[in-house]
């Protein structure tokens, strides 16, 4: 075997395991951490999961076309992912709590949308 033959047989396994492990990260960073400006956000499954989980039967949110009276309105520049994330796995007052029911990673890209649909309409 050549050299250079030698040399292809071992950065051709070393070079799909850089793609690899850099295409799960960039792909898991798309879904965990949603903004106005990223490109990545799947927008439309995270609307479609606010309505799934009945979040428009209490919230208004303009971006989901939602008119819910009973809770606050999310339409709140000041909403913070954080505060988001506390309140849907934690509930508080009326609000119940969803931890444990829904799962982490679907709770973090509703509060990504959340705060991002307030971000886009301002």
């Amino acid at each position: 075997m050549t050299k250079a033959a030698s040399k292809r047989k071992f950065l051709t396994p070393a070079l799909a395991a850089v793609a690899l492990v850099g295409g799960l990260a960039a792909g898991s960073a798309g879904f965990s951490r949603a903004n106005a400006e990223d490109p990545a956000v799947n927008t439309d499954a995270a609307r479609e999961m606010f309505h799934s989980w009945s979040c428009s039967a209490c919230h208004a949110l303009a971006d989901a076309d939602a008119s819910g009276g009973v809770g606050p309105t999310l339409d709140n520049p000041k909403l913070t992912r954080e505060l988001v994330i506390d309140r849907i796995s934690n509930g508080q007052g009326a609000m119940p709590s969803f931890g444990g029911q829904i799962p982490d990673e679907e709770i973090a890209l509703l509060a990504d949308y959340i705060v991002s649909a307030n971000k886009t309409a301002e």
